[in-house]
C-alpha cells in the first residue's frame, strides 16, 4: 500500500528531462506506460509546511510558540522540554515546585496558627505565603516568556556571546 502511494506520488511529479527550469517539459504520450524505480524517483522533496529552508541548509522544523507557552503554563518546564532546552528545565521546574511547595506549607501553618488563635504568627505566615505565591507566578511568567522566545528562535543558527575582559565588555555574534 505504501509502495503504491509512493509510486503514485512519484508519477504525479513532472518528469526530469535535463532542460532548464523555465523550459516546458515534453507532454506525456497517452500510448506509453512509464515505470518508476528507486533510482528514477525524484530526490527533490518539497519541505513540509512549518519548515524553514535556506539554500544549502537542511530543513529544520519550526516550533509553535503558542504550544510552548501552553506547555510551560501547564507543566513546570514543559515549554523548555518542548523546545529541547533541557538545562533550562533543570532550573525552572525545581524553582516552580520548590516555591509552590513552601507556599503550601506556609498556608497550612498559617491555618493552624489561626485555629490556635495566634494572629501574629498567622499574619507572618500569610504574608510569607503570599510572597512565595508572587515569586511562583514570576517564575512561571519568565518560564512562559522564555518558552515563547526559544520557540521563535528555534531554527536560528547563530550564537551570541558576551565576554568581559581587560578591554571591557564585548558582545560577539558568531556565525
Amino acid at each position: 500500500m505504501l509502495a503504491l502511494a509512493l509510486a503514485g506520488a512519484a508519477l504525479a511529479q513532472p518528469a526530469r528531462t535535463g532542460r532548464g527550469p523555465l523550459e516546458p517539459a515534453e507532454p506525456a504520450r497517452p500510448d506509453t506506460v512509464s515505470s518508476v524505480t528507486p533510482d528514477s524517483a525524484s530526490t527533490d522533496i518539497a519541505p513540509e509546511p512549518g519548515t524553514l529552508v535556506e539554500p544549502g541548509q537542511p530543513a529544520f522544523p519550526k516550533k509553535s510558540p503558542g504550544r510552548a507557552v501552553l506547555l510551560s503554563a501547564l507543566v513546570p518546564g514543559g515549554g523548555q522540554v518542548y523546545n529541547g532546552d533541557w538545562w533550562k528545565t533543570l532550573v525552572i521546574a525545581p524553582a516552580e515546585f520548590g516555591l509552590a511547595f513552601f507556599a503550601v506549607q506556609d498556608h497550612r501553618s498559617a491555618s493552624a496558627a489561626l485555629a490556635a488563635g495566634d494572629t501574629s504568627r498567622y499574619e507572618d505566615l500569610r504574608d510569607r505565603r503570599n510572597t512565595l505565591l508572587w515569586w511562583t507566578g514570576a517564575v512561571m511568567a519568565v518560564s512562559m516568556a522564555d518558552a515563547w522566545v526559544s520557540a521563535q528562535m528555534y531554527a536560528f543558527d547563530r550564537q551570541m556571546t558576551f565576554a568581559l575582559g581587560p578591554g571591557g565588555a564585548q558582545v560577539r555574534l558568531e556565525l
